[in-house]
Formats: C-alpha cells, sequence, structure tokens
C-alpha cells in the first residue's frame, strides 16, 4: 500500500507539474498573440491608405502624419500658383475683351485696343492663356505631389533608423608607388565612399 502511495503521489505530483507547465506555455502564447495583436493594430492604426484618402483635402494628410510643418508649405505652393494662375486669367480675359473690340467694333473706346494692333493683341491673349493654363496644370502637379508625400510619409511612419545606419564621404589620396604607362610615382587622389549598417 506505501507503494501505490508514493506512485499516486509522485504521479499526482507529475500531473500537476505538467498541468502548471502546459499552462504557462499557453499563457505565453497567449501573451505573444496579444502583443502581435497590439503591434499590428498600431500598424494599422496609421496607414498609407488612410493617409492618401485624407490627403484629398490639402494638408490633411501631413496633420494625418503629424508632419505640421508641412501644411503651411502646401497651403503657400497652392496660394502662389493660385495666385499666378488667376492672375493670368484676368490678363486673358482683358486681352480677348480689348481683341474682340477691336476686331467687331471700329469705334472702340477699350485702351488695350487703341494702343495695340490686332496681332500684338493675339500674341499677348495667346501669351496670358498659355501661362494660365501651365499654372493650372502646375497646381494639378502640386496637388498630387502632396498626395505623394502624405502617402510615402504614412507608408515610411513606422520605419526605424538605426544608429549604426551611416554613410560617411571623404576625400581619399593614397601613393601610388608603382608607376602606371610610364608615369611618374606620385599620389591618387578621389572619393571614398562608406557605408555602415
Amino acid at each position: 500500500m506505501t507503494a501505490f502511495v508514493r506512485y499516486g503521489y509522485t504521479a499526482t505530483l507529475l500531473l500537476i507539474g505538467m498541468l502548471l507547465f502546459s499552462f504557462t506555455a499557453t499563457a505565453q502564447k497567449e501573451e505573444r498573440k496579444s502583443k502581435e495583436k497590439t503591434e499590428t493594430k498600431t500598424q494599422k492604426e496609421h496607414s498609407a491608405k488612410k493617409a492618401t484618402w485624407l490627403a484629398i483635402i490639402p494638408g490633411a494628410g501631413q496633420i494625418y502624419n503629424k508632419k505640421y510643418w508641412k501644411v503651411p508649405i502646401v497651403y503657400a505652393g497652392f496660394g502662389a500658383i493660385g495666385y499666378f494662375a488667376f492672375t493670368n486669367r484676368d490678363y486673358y480675359k482683358t486681352y480677348g475683351e480689348a481683341y474682340t473690340c477691336k476686331v467687331t467694333n471700329p469705334d472702340c473706346t477699350n485702351e488695350l485696343a487703341q494702343k495695340y494692333s490686332e496681332q500684338d493683341l493675339i500674341t499677348m491673349r495667346d501669351y496670358y492663356r498659355r501661362n494660365m493654363e501651365l499654372s493650372f496644370i502646375i497646381m494639378g502637379a502640386w496637388y498630387g505631389l502632396q498626395i505623394l508625400d502624405a502617402m510615402v510619409d504614412a507608408t515610411l511612419y513606422n520605419w526605424e533608423v538605426d544608429d549604426e545606419l551611416s554613410i560617411s564621404v571623404k576625400p581619399a589620396v593614397s601613393p601610388v608607388a608603382m608607376p602606371v604607362q610610364n608615369q611618374k610615382p606620385g599620389v591618387f587622389t578621389g572619393i571614398g565612399i562608406k557605408v555602415r549598417f
């Protein structure tokens, strides 16, 4: 009977130890899963897709990426390009009206129509039309560029740059002991690039 108690006691301790060990392993797996969920949740919280959709409103993508210093640049670009676009549009309309007045009415009282010839008015009208159209094209490119900037910033938001990552460019000077192709021994100069990662 003592052998049975001793065997039963040992088996019970072994069973309890195995159960405790298996719960520890399970708890570690659950902890690892919750940690992975937390990591993916923080990565999903800052997504490039969301930044791109927000960037439809100029500057909102930069605000989403916490790059607040870029917002004045975005709006200054739109302001400057818009100023040139609308100024050129006004001149285009002015010279267009002067040309129409000069062609349709011989007694036109428009100052520009009296000052310039028909060919000069056509040239200036076309010049300002070209500048107006070019300004609106540049405004569209600026709009696309701010969306691209927001998308790239959001994609690289979680990118970690290690201190070990570096590049150095230095002038390189090394003596040349062996003459090459009948040249005198001298000094070799160049640029040395060293990359650490």
